[in-house]
């Protein structure tokens, strides 16, 4: 529907003529469109079509179906957003290290292994820490991470690779203490059958209220020991609540797919509560009480979420106005990763053991830091304090204007760079790699203020890139290759036929035509008009090329004489 929307309004503006066409389209959506989200879709797709009409080239509907048009007019381009490159130097050596080794091995964007390793310190560090960047403000440190890209991106193997020292520490804990784990069960079995046998006691008088009330306390006092579960994959939020209860307070949801957004939309059962997604991150109470259940009373939640998913599942998610409405898309980092592939090496580098072993260790001390019954504070160095300040206001004015599309996740840009400044702070707290068993007070130095504004800065640029640009992904990459097929025939003009011919991309008519439309719309051909002879088959339509396209970003020039 957005692009029903968009098309609309590039073909007709912001008119009566326009609504009424979108209007019509949306009454075949089964099932039926509230009128909520119908408005909330209309108005993301007039902001984006003024970003087009803003465009150099740019045909008003008025103009452009006027019956003679006098001449061409350069095409308006079809590139992406240009977005910013990862800043690896900005993460610790031994994780920078181990990414980029990660990348050479895989033949993946550097993107991919680098906001892993950002989660992978929000998992080992999350309930254990916050950072203040004032005396009346800090944040935790759970970070949420949502990487894009196309099937055949490699995501599940750089992911395995990136978890590889989490899921070794989780099993060889789970092994050193499964006598202790076991011994706890015991512990409860036992005061529970002193608990009944007490009751009985109490009934017959045979025992005082007092005994029953110290056993009582002591059955509410225990805490039974649970095998450590860093993180979980598939997962339903109410199972998900479940599990950051027994983990007092913390989880992570790590996946190579998109699948909880379907979940969470409501696929699957109509009963959807997104509450512990969003009370996850900011860490605000999270009461359950259901029917036939015990009640869950978590009141410092911690919630780390790593998702990589297909341009497909974000763009359904950006557009859902409840997921926007809510601010859950507000709460992800964003990465959109260029594609490596059609360009990877065969033979690539394998990952060093040393580059893991310092990877390991490092996430392996962090693991270890135990868990305090209140969170120790990190502390702003005057240098970070005044970075941060000035980062903060260089922000705030362009909420309004420059950020306005995407203000709702902007606004958390500074809160999300101060969480990447508190995860930064504690990796980069060891010597030589000898740890220190008795830390000093922990303060994020300018230095390390400023790899975190990077880092935001680089989030920030994907972000825009998604909220904008990620609708017409797909049709922007279909029309780049009918465009790629024009330029190497050096067609001037063409019908449909032809164009599925030589561009088998397309099996059907309903597959081809809107993107022959896209294309028109952005002024690359023009349709011919075409009347019928006779009673037989009205004639295809055909289109004339647009002799002022620049066609070499489509073309890839042979190096072979």
């Amino acid at each position: 529907m957005f692009r029903c929307a968009l098309r609309s309004l590039k073909r007709y503006g912001n008119t009566e003529d326009s609504r009424a066409y979108f209007r019509k389209m949306a009454e075949r959506c089964r099932p039926p469109l509230e009128e909520e989200e119908l408005g909330s879709i209309w108005r993301s797709a007039n902001k984006y079509y003024r970003k087009i009409a803003d465009q150099p080239g740019y045909v008003p509907p008025a103009l452009y179906n006027a019956e003679n048009p006098e001449s061409w007019d350069a095409p308006i381009p079809l590139s992406k957003c240009r977005t910013a490159a990862f800043p690896i130097d900005a993460l610790p050596k031994d994780i920078a290290d181990y990414a980029e080794a990660v990348a050479e091995s895989t033949q993946t964007p550097i993107d991919m292994a680098g906001v892993i390793a950002l989660s992978m310190l929000s998992v080992c560090l999350q309930g254990k820490y916050r950072v203040q960047g004032k005396a009346d403000w800090s944040e935790p440190l759970n970070t949420y991470v949502l990487a894009i890209a196309p099937p055949s991106e490699r995501k599940s193997a750089v992911q395995h690779l990136m978890l590889k020292p989490v899921n070794e520490y989780e099993v060889n804990y789970n092994r050193q203490n499964a006598g202790r784990f076991e011994s706890s069960k015991m512990q409860k079995r036992v005061l529970e059958r002193r608990q009944k046998a007490l009751e009985e006691q109490v009934a017959k008088g045979k025992a005082s209220p007092e005994e029953m009330e110290r056993i009582a306390q002591e059955v509410a006092d225990f805490r039974e020991e649970q095998p450590l579960q860093l993180y979980v994959d598939d997962v339903t939020t109410e199972k998900l609540v479940s599990v950051i209860s027994a983990n007092q307070g913390r989880a992570a949801l790590i996946s190579s797919e998109g699948g909880i957004f379907d979940t969470l939309a409501g696929i699957y059962t109509k009963n959807v509560n997104i509450d512990v997604m969003l009370k996850g991150y900011s860490g605000d109470p999270i009461r359950v009480d259901r029917v036939g259940r015990e009640s869950e009373s978590i009141m410092n939640p911690a919630l780390t979420i790593l998702l990589m998913a297909q341009p497909r599942v974000i763009s359904d998610v950006l557009s859902n106005a409840t997921f926007r409405g809510r601010g859950l898309t507000a709460r992800f980092l964003y990465c959109m990763p260029d594609s490596f592939v059609g360009s990877r090496k065969h033979k690539s580098n394998p990952i060093p053991d040393e580059a893991y072993r310092r990877y390991e260790l490092l996430l392996t001390n962090l693991l270890d830091d135990e868990y305090p019954d209140k969170p120790d504070t990190i502390t702003l160095s005057e240098g970070a304090d005044s970075l941060l300040t000035a980062f903060a206001e260089e922000v705030e004015p362009k909420l309004i204007k420059e950020y306005a599309e995407f203000a709702d996740w902007a606004g958390k840009l500074v809160g999300n760079t101060l969480r990447i400044a508190g995860l930064l702070c504690r990796a980069e707290m060891y010597i030589g790699h000898d740890f220190l068993e008795t830390p000093p007070p922990l303060v994020v130095q300018g230095g390390t203020m400023e790899k975190a504004i990077s880092l935001g800065r680089y989030f920030l640029s994907h972000a825009q890139a998604a909220f904008s640009a990620l609708p017409e992904d797909a049709m922007t990459a279909n029309a780049g290759k009918i465009l790629k097929m024009i330029a190497e025939r050096g067609l001037k003009e063409f019908d449909r036929r032809t164009a599925m011919r030589f561009c088998r991309t397309f099996k059907t008519v309903a597959e081809i035509q809107p993107v022959l439309d896209f294309l028109e719309d952005y002024g690359y051909i023009a349709a011919q008009p075409s009347k019928a002879s006779g009673n037989g088959r009205p004639p295809l339509p055909r289109y004339t090329v647009n002799p002022l396209t620049d066609f070499c970003p489509f073309v890839t020039v042979s190096s072979q004489p």
